[in-house]
């Protein structure tokens, strides 16, 4: 008998964490519609904020919650991204030149903002980075250049999630 109603009480508190919850998760209230605000890069490597752009608009495409507008006139809500660190470090190097890099991971860092246009208001923040790990090919250029989509996807995700998620 013990044993019953020690496993409802769990299940009963295992429920109680549960209220709250909406599938598919939430949104921010009256925000259906979201722009992109142009990507600020303050990072040394050059031509990033292309791909974060296409990464956080997939993103929130694939997210669903909110539509993406072409213009922040016609949004609810403006998503406004700085790019503040960039960095290149190697993690595994060559067997016979061990001095050799073969092995890099590539780290993106940036701010988002999630800001109401009708009232200027920012609704919430976020500071996140996305990383790739990738192998040195020929040439440094090319290889980061390969692997600069997974780290901007994984920033996108995580900026996204940060702004847009609330836990009620």
């Amino acid at each position: 008998m013990k044993r019953s109603v020690y496993l409802l009480n769990g299940s009963t508190l295992l429920l109680a964490g549960c209220m709250g919850y909406q599938p598919g998760g939430s949104r921010p209230e009256g925000i259906n519609t979201v722009a992109m605000g142009p990507v600020i890069n303050r990072t040394g490597e050059p031509a990033m904020e292309l791909q974060i752009t296409h990464a956080m608009r997939d993103r929130i495409q694939l997210d669903g919650r909110m539509k993406l507008a072409n213009e922040p006139d016609n949004a609810d809500a403006l998503i406004e991204i700085k790019l503040v660190k960039f960095s290149l470090r190697p993690i595994a190097y060559d067997e016979s030149l061990k001095t050799t890099p073969r092995i890099y991971r590539m780290t993106i860092t940036g701010t988002a903002a999630l800001r109401n246009t009708k009232t200027g208001k920012v609704i919430s923040e976020s500071d996140a980075y996305g990383e790739a790990t990738f192998n040195f090919e020929n040439d440094l250029t090319t290889s980061k250049r390969d692997a600069m989509p997974t780290a901007a996807a994984e920033l996108a995700k995580f900026m996204l999630d940060d702004l847009i998620e609330y836990w009620n």
